[in-house]
């Protein structure tokens, strides 16, 4: 099985969450109420480092990355997305 490996900065309460981008396309559409994402390969893992970054252990919650349309990897016919991160309460 092949493995794809992707690396982020760690979180610098200083600068916020960094995710580097390879400058691929995404597109986010709302059809029936459903959230659909598409995206080339490099948009994809774009997402995924966003992902990551907001994953990172020192990220507060409500760490959160904004995406408009035609801004990287948003293509400009495409749905804002924000990413956030939020730590569910422990469970007893």
């Amino acid at each position: 099985m092949t493995e794809i490996s992707l690396s982020v900065p760690a979180y610098d309460p200083a600068i916020g969450v960094v995710a580097p981008a390879e400058g691929g396309t995404v597109t986010v559409e709302i059809v029936n109420g459903s959230v659909e994402i598409f995206g080339d390969p490099a948009g994809l893992r774009d997402l995924a480092r966003m992902c990551l970054a907001l994953a990172d252990p020192r990220a507060p919650d409500g760490a959160h990355i904004h995406l408009d349309p035609g801004i990287n990897p948003l293509d400009l016919g495409s749905a804002s997305l924000m990413l956030a991160r939020h730590t569910a309460p422990s469970k007893p």
